[in-house]
């Protein structure tokens, strides 16, 4: 699919940084309801296996995701060439803080070659107060991450990026 602009009209697109309209995604997931927030927001996100970590010592878990910006808007006056809108899509810093353990479901041995669809982000406390946040991805894979007070900050990295592609769900 090929957008319906010249490369010189290309340099003029906009970027949602710098439309003071619409800043850059910032938000802090304290509990089960603000996790479902960021769950929407990161729905069918990609995440490179080479971009998730996990530190033991500062029990943080870390990723960078390609996320598509449900919460846009498409590109006003932008087509592709076959007529269907330009949508955009940002990289974005998500740390989730005070993870003690991180176990992990259906992921290839080498997860670092891998890119992941994050469908949807998961929370909840046990009746021993422990707090679990599962990733679940497109293909079966999962990461269960386990805590005690888990915070979640995800924050857009750079300025958003246009996109031909809108993930489509197909409703059963």
């Amino acid at each position: 699919m090929k957008m319906n602009k010249t490369p010189d009209q290309m340099q003029d697109l906009p970027q949602s940084n710098a439309d003071e309209t619409v800043p850059p995604l910032r938000l802090l997931a304290k509990d089960n309801a603000d996790i479902e927030v960021v769950s929407a927001l990161l729905q069918d996100a990609i995440i490179p296996g080479a971009d998730m970590l996990y530190d033991h010592g500062t029990r943080c878990f870390i990723f960078i995701a390609n996320r598509f910006c449900w919460e846009r808007p498409p590109l006003a006056g932008v087509t592709a060439e076959d007529g269907h809108p330009v949508h955009e899509r940002s990289l974005c810093g998500v740390r989730i803080e005070g993870v003690h353990r991180v176990l992990q479901n259906g992921m290839p041995a080498r997860r670092e070659m891998a890119l992941f669809n994050l469908l949807a982000i998961t929370s909840k406390t046990s009746e021993d107060d422990r707090v679990e946040i599962n990733l679940t991805f497109s293909g079966g894979a999962a990461l269960r991450l386990i805590g005690d007070d888990i915070d979640v900050v995800v924050q857009d990295v750079e300025a958003s990026h246009p996109t031909m592609q809108q993930p489509q769900h197909a409703l059963d």
